[in-house]
């Protein structure tokens, strides 16, 4: 006689292998879309080993040895030491502690990027919020002002340039109409600080590095070139960030009777916090890299004096006029580390400010 339970005991064989079965195409179903997915992203992982991760880790190599045109001798940390030893700050035995090659470059680089940073985020989120509301040629303005971003940035420099030149310059046309002093635009060393100060009939403490008496006029102009060919790009990111404000909020707002400086204190900008965080890491990083303004202008030579000689010039220079390689990419390591460092910051502290929208 055959019971219930020997029936059942008899099944559990056979349930067991339709199990194991249905658990094998599972996990040869995943295996499958995990090949399909690699092979999706396989040209896009090989394009970034090839274009981002190679050159990270050979110029990292390059930057241990003393390397010229070619590779001499393994020279281990001697350029990194040379950097912060040598280059950075330098002590003369008249003045005192002066400012290397390195920490020049890295402070002309500073004083670019606050010179253009803050200014371009400030115009660009007003042009955004203007062009936002209006009703009439929204799109001629937005094309317009988005033209000097996809223009080429040699061809342009050499027009400000010619606007800039001092005998036949716009610029110095307009100083002269307005009953001003022509300018040494493009060729006068002197920072704008020490020129006001001389105005003022003091002097520059000679203890103080010059470097630190602010951008002279040739980085001004520099400034302002940059300035001018990336508020499109920023316009075009507020504008995708307003589209993400709740129009509710905003007219609920007006209901209410709030004007509109404190619409945009209260409602706009909390809202638009994860772009302007954005394009805040963004613009840093482009500062710290930027080079073809800075090329452009100064012919390849950093001038007038070394004013306009950024880091990233000054590594150019470094690894192809004088044939320092590993030196070259021992400062670009550094400036990397730099920037990795900082952006490692904001993320860190920046981003408990941010207001993510749900």
């Amino acid at each position: 006689m055959i019971t219930k339970e020997a029936v059942a005991y008899d099944m559990k064989p056979i349930e067991q292998l339709q199990e194991r079965k249905i658990v094998k195409t599972r996990s040869r179903r995943k295996a499958r879309e995990a090949l399909t997915g690699l092979g999706y992203a396989l040209p896009a992982l090989v394009l970034l080993l090839l274009f981002r991760y190679w050159p990270l880790a050979f110029g990292m190599w390059m930057s241990l040895w003393k390397w010229g045109y070619v590779p001499e001798r393994f020279v281990g940390l001697d350029n990194y030491i040379r950097i912060f030893t040598e280059d950075l700050v330098v002590k003369d035995p008249t003045v005192g502690w002066q400012l290397g090659s390195v920490g020049h470059g890295f402070v002309v680089t500073i004083f670019y990027a606050i010179g253009t940073i803050p200014l371009t985020l400030l115009i660009s989120f007003f042009v955004a919020y203007v062009l936002f509301h209006i009703t009439r040629g929204k799109t001629l303005l937005r094309v317009l002002f988005f033209l000097p971003y996809i223009t080429s940035q040699v061809a342009a420099a050499i027009v400000f340039k010619w606007i800039f030149h001092p005998s036949v310059g716009l610029a110095n046309w307009a100083v002269r109409y307005l009953g001003g002093t022509p300018q040494q635009w493009l060729t006068d060393p002197d920072p704008i600080l020490i020129k006001l100060i001389r105005q003022l009939g003091g002097h520059w403490p000679s203890m103080i590095p010059t470097a630190f008496a602010g951008p002279a006029w040739a980085l001004g102009v520099i400034i302002l070139f940059s300035i001018w060919g990336s508020l499109g790009f920023q316009i075009v990111v507020f504008l995708s960030g307003l589209t993400q404000v709740p129009h509710d909020l905003t007219e609920a707002a007006r209901i209410d009777s709030a004007r509109t400086w404190h619409i945009i204190r209260h409602i706009t900008l909390p809202l638009l916090s994860p772009t302007w965080f954005l394009l805040i890491i963004v613009s840093i990083i482009g500062a710290f890299e930027s080079f073809n303004a800075f090329y452009v202008f100064s012919g390849g030579e950093g001038g007038p004096l070394g004013s306009t000689m950024s880091l990233p010039l000054y590594i150019f220079r470094s690894f192809y006029v004088y044939g320092q390689v590993g030196y070259a990419s021992a400062v670009s390591m550094v400036l990397f580390v730099f920037l990795l460092g900082l952006t490692w910051l904001q993320l860190r502290y920046g981003e408990k400010k941010v207001h993510y929208m749900h």
